[in-house]
């Protein structure tokens, strides 16, 4: 059973829709058909009372009329509620594993799998004139984009991000992370960037690591430093001379004593190549993990989900084939063109809805995405 999908507004589209899957269209109609016809079962009739003894004498009272109590109004109120009703659909989940969800659209532009639709709902969908069911995606879709577009929505879910994957909005502008660095093969980027990384990671590492494991990684580093630093042919041997200089500076320091931690974090940022201040280590420091959560924050956050998904439904589903010819094999319900046959779940989910559906899902995203 599938549960995810890229886009919120969709799942109005799909409760509407005649099927969730162009392969198991046929056998989906045939059981919601016959699950419309069904009779109900008749109610169990009661059981016999038992015959009153011999010589039992009346009641003294008459019996007391039965209490209605406030739980069958409730009961009743329930069982009434339609399976299309807002009420009743799994909005809030729908939401939430379309936005914070990592399924979405793949590099075809389309999603690999869709959201479960409750079987109730799917039945009571397909006795919907086209009508009512454009009625029922507006009004379904409505309601999802109120419910996402809430004040408390918003606090959850960046709420959400911060916890899940660092995000948050230092406002930084123009951020270039490693993978688009390497993507556009830009040499420059990628060395800034693995520099400012080490020298961040060093921070870090006097965080974590035991103090002690420190005091011996430095001495066993003072060792080769001194090496290199008595070799008058070695073209940065002034390096190596700073650095057995400050090494052998820290050496009466106690591993615990944040003097001996911090002064580390800078030597091993000048072995790095990287500066030799404390102040200049802790900024790029800040910088790094700042550009992270910007990063994690520019991929989920709620405005950004929302365009993505949206742009690539309107985009899938404004060159749908309604007119796609379809057979019947071996009970499932199959495109006649291979190409059709190939495409995503998406494309084959407004297929099934039907044109007004799609239509009405349509208009709705992109008056969304004018919003956003």
């Amino acid at each position: 059973m599938t549960r995810h999908v890229g886009l919120i507004v969709v799942f109005a589209l799909l409760t509407a829709s005649t099927g969730l899957d162009a392969q198991l269209g046929g056998l989906l109609k045939k059981k919601a058909a016959e699950a419309l016809k069904k009779k109900p079962d008749p109610p169990p009739t009661a059981a016999p009372a038992p015959a009153p003894a011999a010589e039992t004498p009346p009641p003294a009272t008459p019996p007391a009329a039965p209490v209605r109590t406030a739980a069958a109004p409730a009961a009743e109120k329930k069982a009434a509620v339609s399976p299309l009703d807002v009420s009743v659909l799994p909005v809030r989940q729908s939401a939430i594993e379309v936005l914070r969800g990592d399924d979405g659209p793949r590099d075809n532009g389309d999603w690999n799998q869709l959201p479960s639709i409750p079987a109730a709902a799917t039945a009571a969908a397909y006795a919907l004139s086209d009508s009512a069911q454009v009625t029922l995606v507006e009004t379904v879709g409505a309601a999802l984009k109120t419910f996402v577009m809430s004040a408390a929505f918003q606090a959850e879910h960046q709420a959400s991000i911060k916890s899940e994957h660092q995000a948050v909005d230092h406002g930084l502008k123009g951020v270039v992370g490693f993978a688009e660095a390497l993507k556009k093969n830009d040499l420059k980027s990628i060395e800034a960037i693995q520099l400012r990384e080490v020298v961040a990671m060093g921070v870090d590492q006097v965080r974590t690591v035991p103090p002690e494991f420190l005091k011996q990684a430095l001495a066993d580093d003072l060792s080769g430093w001194k090496k290199h630093a008595a070799n008058v042919k070695l073209r940065d041997r002034a390096k190596y001379q700073k650095l057995v200089a400050r090494a052998e500076a820290l050496d009466a320091l106690p591993a615990k004593d944040e003097r001996f931690l911090m002064a580390y974090a800078v030597i091993k940022s000048v072995d790095n190549e990287g500066p030799d201040t404390e102040e200049a280590v802790l900024a790029i420091h800040k910088r790094v993990h700042a550009e992270k959560e910007q990063a994690a924050w520019d991929s989920h956050n709620l405005k950004g989900r929302l365009k993505q998904n949206l742009t690539a439904f309107v985009t899938i589903a404004s060159k749908v084939n309604f007119n796609a010819p379809t057979v019947e094999k071996s009970g499932k319900t199959m495109f006649v063109n291979a190409a059709d046959e190939r495409q995503g779940a998406m494309w084959k989910a407004c297929f099934r809805a039907g044109e007004a559906p799609t239509a009405a899902a349509l208009k709705l995203a992109k008056a969304w995405l004018l919003e956003l």
